[in-house]
Protein backbone atom coordinates (compact mmCIF):
# COMPACT_ATOMS: atom_id res chain seq x y z
CA UNK A 1 0.00 0.00 0.00
CA UNK A 2 1.32 3.30 -1.19
CA UNK A 3 1.54 6.42 1.34
CA UNK A 4 -1.52 8.59 1.52
CA UNK A 5 -1.01 11.66 -0.60
CA UNK A 6 -2.27 13.86 2.22
CA UNK A 7 1.29 15.87 3.04
CA UNK A 8 2.39 17.32 6.20
CA UNK A 9 4.46 20.58 5.67
CA UNK A 10 7.10 20.87 8.56
CA UNK A 11 9.67 23.26 8.98
CA UNK A 12 12.20 20.89 8.51
CA UNK A 13 12.03 22.48 5.07
CA UNK A 14 10.43 19.11 3.22
CA UNK A 15 6.42 18.64 2.58
CA UNK A 16 6.52 15.45 4.55
CA UNK A 17 4.03 12.15 3.21
CA UNK A 18 1.72 10.97 6.11
CA UNK A 19 2.00 7.56 5.71
CA UNK A 20 -0.83 5.12 6.32
CA UNK A 21 -0.92 3.15 9.49
CA UNK A 22 1.92 0.44 9.63
CA UNK A 23 4.04 1.97 7.69
CA UNK A 24 6.04 4.19 9.83
CA UNK A 25 9.86 3.26 9.70
CA UNK A 26 10.93 6.26 8.00
CA UNK A 27 8.64 8.59 10.28
CA UNK A 28 9.76 10.50 13.05
CA UNK A 29 11.61 9.89 16.34
CA UNK A 30 14.14 11.51 18.24
CA UNK A 31 17.52 10.42 19.81
CA UNK A 32 20.40 11.17 21.88
CA UNK A 33 23.84 11.73 20.36
CA UNK A 34 27.12 13.19 21.94
CA UNK A 35 24.60 14.87 25.11
CA UNK A 36 22.32 16.34 22.86
CA UNK A 37 18.60 15.47 21.50
CA UNK A 38 17.94 14.82 17.83
CA UNK A 39 15.17 14.52 15.89
CA UNK A 40 14.69 12.40 12.59
CA UNK A 41 11.92 12.88 10.45
CA UNK A 42 11.48 11.09 6.92
CA UNK A 43 15.52 10.67 7.05
CA UNK A 44 16.33 14.30 7.55
CA UNK A 45 17.51 15.61 10.78
CA UNK A 46 17.52 18.54 13.26
CA UNK A 47 19.36 19.20 16.47
CA UNK A 48 17.18 20.09 19.23
CA UNK A 49 19.24 20.99 22.26
CA UNK A 50 22.81 22.44 22.09
CA UNK A 51 24.16 21.34 25.53
CA UNK A 52 26.47 18.40 24.98
CA UNK A 53 25.60 17.47 28.66
CA UNK A 54 22.63 15.63 27.92
CA UNK A 55 22.59 12.19 29.85
CA UNK A 56 18.77 11.17 29.10
CA UNK A 57 15.70 12.40 27.84
CA UNK A 58 11.98 11.56 27.30
CA UNK A 59 9.47 13.09 24.96
CA UNK A 60 5.45 13.61 26.29
CA UNK A 61 3.95 12.93 22.90
CA UNK A 62 0.91 13.36 23.95
CA UNK A 63 1.20 16.45 26.44
CA UNK A 64 3.67 18.31 24.80
CA UNK A 65 6.70 18.07 26.64
CA UNK A 66 10.40 17.34 26.90
CA UNK A 67 12.25 16.39 29.94
CA UNK A 68 15.98 16.11 29.62
CA UNK A 69 18.48 14.97 32.33
CA UNK A 70 21.84 16.29 33.45
CA UNK A 71 24.47 16.06 36.50
CA UNK A 72 27.01 17.23 38.28
CA UNK A 73 29.53 15.83 40.86
CA UNK A 74 29.10 17.14 44.60
CA UNK A 75 31.39 15.09 46.09
CA UNK A 76 34.06 12.53 45.16
CA UNK A 77 37.71 11.09 45.18
CA UNK A 78 40.04 9.47 42.97
CA UNK A 79 37.47 6.64 43.41
CA UNK A 80 34.20 7.07 44.39
CA UNK A 81 32.04 10.27 42.69
CA UNK A 82 28.82 11.11 43.82
CA UNK A 83 26.39 12.78 41.55
CA UNK A 84 23.59 15.27 41.70
CA UNK A 85 20.82 14.84 39.21
CA UNK A 86 18.52 18.00 37.80
CA UNK A 87 15.91 16.68 35.23
CA UNK A 88 14.33 20.05 33.70
CA UNK A 89 10.92 19.51 32.01
CA UNK A 90 9.77 21.88 28.90
CA UNK A 91 6.55 22.85 27.73
CA UNK A 92 6.81 22.68 24.13
CA UNK A 93 4.04 25.48 23.41
CA UNK A 94 5.01 27.93 25.76
CA UNK A 95 8.55 26.92 26.24
CA UNK A 96 8.15 27.57 30.33
CA UNK A 97 10.65 25.05 31.74
CA UNK A 98 10.41 23.37 35.15
CA UNK A 99 13.48 21.57 37.10
CA UNK A 100 12.80 18.35 39.33
CA UNK A 101 16.12 18.30 41.16
CA UNK A 102 17.26 14.61 42.61
CA UNK A 103 15.19 13.14 39.38
CA UNK A 104 17.41 11.15 37.59
CA UNK A 105 15.80 10.82 34.57
CA UNK A 106 12.21 10.27 33.04
CA UNK A 107 10.09 7.98 31.00
CA UNK A 108 7.56 8.46 28.21
CA UNK A 109 4.87 6.00 29.46
CA UNK A 110 1.34 6.18 30.82
CA UNK A 111 0.75 9.05 28.68
CA UNK A 112 2.53 11.06 30.54
CA UNK A 113 6.84 11.74 31.87
CA UNK A 114 7.15 9.91 34.36
CA UNK A 115 10.30 9.92 37.40
CA UNK A 116 13.21 7.89 37.27
CA UNK A 117 14.44 5.96 39.86
CA UNK A 118 15.71 2.77 42.04
CA UNK A 119 15.84 -0.70 40.04
CA UNK A 120 14.17 -0.69 36.80
CA UNK A 121 13.99 2.91 36.36
CA UNK A 122 10.17 3.02 37.69
CA UNK A 123 9.54 1.87 41.27
CA UNK A 124 7.13 3.61 43.52
CA UNK A 125 6.62 6.33 44.62
CA UNK A 126 6.05 7.17 40.94
CA UNK A 127 5.18 11.01 39.71
CA UNK A 128 4.17 12.13 36.56
CA UNK A 129 6.53 14.89 35.75
CA UNK A 130 4.15 17.25 33.53
CA UNK A 131 1.12 17.29 36.17
CA UNK A 132 2.89 16.20 39.17
CA UNK A 133 0.91 13.78 40.25
CA UNK A 134 1.58 10.17 41.86
CA UNK A 135 1.02 7.11 39.70
CA UNK A 136 0.56 3.64 40.86
CA UNK A 137 -0.60 0.64 40.27
CA UNK A 138 -0.60 -2.00 42.84
CA UNK A 139 0.36 -4.56 43.26
CA UNK A 140 3.41 -3.71 40.14
CA UNK A 141 6.56 -2.08 41.70
CA UNK A 142 8.15 -1.81 38.18
CA UNK A 143 5.72 -0.98 35.22
CA UNK A 144 4.68 0.84 31.95
CA UNK A 145 1.76 1.96 30.50
CA UNK A 146 -0.89 2.81 27.80
CA UNK A 147 -1.28 6.65 26.95
CA UNK A 148 -4.81 6.22 28.90
CA UNK A 149 -3.12 4.03 31.99
CA UNK A 150 -5.72 0.77 30.70
CA UNK A 151 -3.40 -1.20 30.45
CA UNK A 152 -0.26 -2.23 32.42
CA UNK A 153 2.58 -4.56 32.29
CA UNK A 154 5.44 -5.10 34.79
CA UNK A 155 6.37 -7.21 38.06
CA UNK A 156 5.25 -7.59 41.21
CA UNK A 157 7.54 -8.38 44.38
CA UNK A 158 7.68 -12.05 44.12
CA UNK A 159 7.07 -12.64 40.94
CA UNK A 160 10.03 -10.88 38.94
CA UNK A 161 8.22 -12.24 35.16
CA UNK A 162 7.07 -9.73 33.02
CA UNK A 163 2.99 -9.86 33.58
CA UNK A 164 0.05 -8.11 32.10
CA UNK A 165 -3.11 -6.99 33.20
CA UNK A 166 -4.81 -5.21 36.21
CA UNK A 167 -4.91 -7.48 38.45
CA UNK A 168 -2.03 -9.63 36.79
CA UNK A 169 -3.41 -12.08 35.04
CA UNK A 170 -1.18 -13.21 31.71
CA UNK A 171 2.51 -13.84 31.85
CA UNK A 172 4.44 -12.10 28.92
CA UNK A 173 7.98 -13.44 29.77
CA UNK A 174 9.97 -15.41 32.31
CA UNK A 175 12.08 -13.80 34.67
CA UNK A 176 14.86 -15.13 32.70
CA UNK A 177 14.04 -13.82 29.43
CA UNK A 178 13.26 -10.27 30.69
CA UNK A 179 14.75 -7.02 32.24
CA UNK A 180 12.79 -4.55 33.99
CA UNK A 181 15.09 -1.95 32.41
CA UNK A 182 14.42 -3.00 29.03
CA UNK A 183 10.92 -3.11 28.30
CA UNK A 184 8.35 -1.04 27.03
CA UNK A 185 4.69 -0.58 26.09
CA UNK A 186 3.20 0.72 22.66
CA UNK A 187 1.02 3.86 23.29
CA UNK A 188 -2.39 2.30 22.68
CA UNK A 189 -1.24 -0.98 24.92
CA UNK A 190 -1.74 -3.55 22.34
CA UNK A 191 2.38 -3.94 21.89
CA UNK A 192 5.22 -4.66 24.28
CA UNK A 193 8.83 -4.76 23.54
CA UNK A 194 11.12 -5.97 25.81
CA UNK A 195 15.01 -7.74 25.26
CA UNK A 196 17.64 -8.99 28.08
CA UNK A 197 21.34 -9.94 27.80
CA UNK A 198 21.71 -12.98 25.80
CA UNK A 199 18.31 -12.90 24.67
CA UNK A 200 16.48 -11.56 21.59
CA UNK A 201 14.71 -8.37 21.27
CA UNK A 202 11.05 -9.45 21.24
CA UNK A 203 7.72 -7.93 20.80
CA UNK A 204 4.21 -9.34 22.81
CA UNK A 205 0.76 -8.76 21.34
CA UNK A 206 -2.69 -10.63 21.15
CA UNK A 207 -1.27 -12.66 18.20
CA UNK A 208 2.07 -14.01 19.98
CA UNK A 209 5.15 -13.13 20.06
CA UNK A 210 7.75 -12.88 17.35
CA UNK A 211 11.55 -12.00 18.36
CA UNK A 212 14.34 -11.49 16.16
CA UNK A 213 17.05 -14.48 15.01
CA UNK A 214 19.72 -12.81 16.74
CA UNK A 215 20.93 -13.15 20.24
CA UNK A 216 22.14 -9.74 21.61
CA UNK A 217 21.18 -6.94 24.43
CA UNK A 218 21.30 -3.23 24.42
CA UNK A 219 21.86 -0.29 27.67
CA UNK A 220 18.90 1.47 26.62
CA UNK A 221 14.88 0.54 26.42
CA UNK A 222 13.55 -0.31 23.25
CA UNK A 223 10.63 1.70 21.93
CA UNK A 224 7.79 0.19 20.26
CA UNK A 225 4.54 1.77 18.36
CA UNK A 226 1.55 1.03 17.99
CA UNK A 227 2.13 -1.09 14.70
CA UNK A 228 4.92 -3.25 16.43
CA UNK A 229 7.79 -1.16 15.39
CA UNK A 230 10.87 -1.11 17.83
CA UNK A 231 13.35 1.28 17.79
CA UNK A 232 16.56 0.48 20.32
CA UNK A 233 19.80 1.35 20.97
CA UNK A 234 22.58 -1.48 19.29
CA UNK A 235 26.04 -1.69 18.57
CA UNK A 236 27.10 -0.99 15.28
CA UNK A 237 30.19 -3.36 14.91
CA UNK A 238 32.20 0.04 14.40
CA UNK A 239 34.63 1.29 16.93
CA UNK A 240 34.26 4.50 18.86
CA UNK A 241 35.75 6.51 21.55
CA UNK A 242 34.07 7.57 24.49
CA UNK A 243 34.00 10.83 26.55
CA UNK A 244 31.18 9.15 28.22
CA UNK A 245 28.49 7.31 28.09
CA UNK A 246 26.44 9.36 25.85
CA UNK A 247 29.03 11.29 24.35
CA UNK A 248 30.92 9.50 21.95
CA UNK A 249 32.55 8.98 18.29
CA UNK A 250 34.63 7.43 15.60
CA UNK A 251 37.28 10.21 16.07
CA UNK A 252 39.17 11.14 19.50
CA UNK A 253 38.27 14.92 20.48
CA UNK A 254 41.38 16.68 19.76
CA UNK A 255 43.37 16.96 23.11
CA UNK A 256 41.63 14.24 24.88
CA UNK A 257 43.65 12.12 27.39
CA UNK A 258 41.02 10.15 29.08
CA UNK A 259 38.98 8.82 26.57
CA UNK A 260 38.06 4.55 26.36
CA UNK A 261 37.36 2.94 23.37
CA UNK A 262 34.29 0.50 22.97
CA UNK A 263 32.21 -0.30 20.02
CA UNK A 264 29.91 2.44 18.82
CA UNK A 265 26.35 2.86 19.35
CA UNK A 266 23.80 3.34 16.79
CA UNK A 267 19.50 3.35 16.59
CA UNK A 268 18.68 0.16 15.31
CA UNK A 269 15.13 -0.80 13.70
CA UNK A 270 13.26 -3.99 13.70
CA UNK A 271 9.45 -5.09 13.26
CA UNK A 272 8.21 -8.77 13.62
CA UNK A 273 8.64 -10.28 10.13
CA UNK A 274 12.80 -9.15 9.87
CA UNK A 275 15.04 -11.71 11.27
CA UNK A 276 17.84 -9.07 12.38
CA UNK A 277 18.02 -5.70 13.60
CA UNK A 278 18.29 -2.66 10.78
CA UNK A 279 20.98 0.08 11.58
CA UNK A 280 19.06 3.08 10.45
CA UNK A 281 20.85 5.77 12.60
CA UNK A 282 24.95 5.12 12.32
CA UNK A 283 25.70 6.73 15.75
CA UNK A 284 23.43 7.40 18.60
CA UNK A 285 21.10 5.99 21.38
CA UNK A 286 17.88 5.94 23.83
CA UNK A 287 15.46 6.30 20.93
CA UNK A 288 11.78 6.86 20.96
CA UNK A 289 9.28 7.32 18.42
CA UNK A 290 7.26 10.65 18.41
CA UNK A 291 4.57 11.75 16.21
CA UNK A 292 5.28 14.78 13.31
CA UNK A 293 3.38 16.98 15.38
CA UNK A 294 5.89 16.63 18.41
CA UNK A 295 8.53 16.72 15.84
CA UNK A 296 7.92 20.09 14.35
CA UNK A 297 6.96 21.73 18.22
CA UNK A 298 10.39 20.63 19.15
CA UNK A 299 11.72 22.57 16.04
CA UNK A 300 10.64 25.36 16.58
CA UNK A 301 11.11 25.54 20.38
CA UNK A 302 14.56 24.70 19.30
CA UNK A 303 14.79 27.78 17.23
CA UNK A 304 12.84 29.83 19.32
CA UNK A 305 15.17 28.61 22.17
CA UNK A 306 18.51 29.62 19.83
CA UNK A 307 17.00 33.13 18.97
CA UNK A 308 16.24 34.34 22.67
CA UNK A 309 19.96 33.00 23.48
CA UNK A 310 21.29 35.37 20.82
CA UNK A 311 18.97 38.35 22.12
Amino acid sequence: MRPSTVTLVLAFGISLPRVCPGQTEKSCFAFLLRGDVMVTCYSKSAQITHRGNIEGFAVGDGQSALAYTTSRVVNGTQSIAQAWFRTTVIDLKSGSARVADGVNGALSTCGGLLSLGGPGGITPPVRDLISGQTVAFPPYYGFRCSADRSVVAGATKGQEALLLGLPPTTKVADARAFSLYTFNMSPDGSKIAYEAALHPLCVFAAGGTSCTAEDGSSPDAPSVNDAGEVLIGVGTGKGCFYKSYYDFSPKPSPGATHETQDECLGIGYWKPGLESVKIIEPLGRAPQWIRPETAELLRAWSARSATNSRK
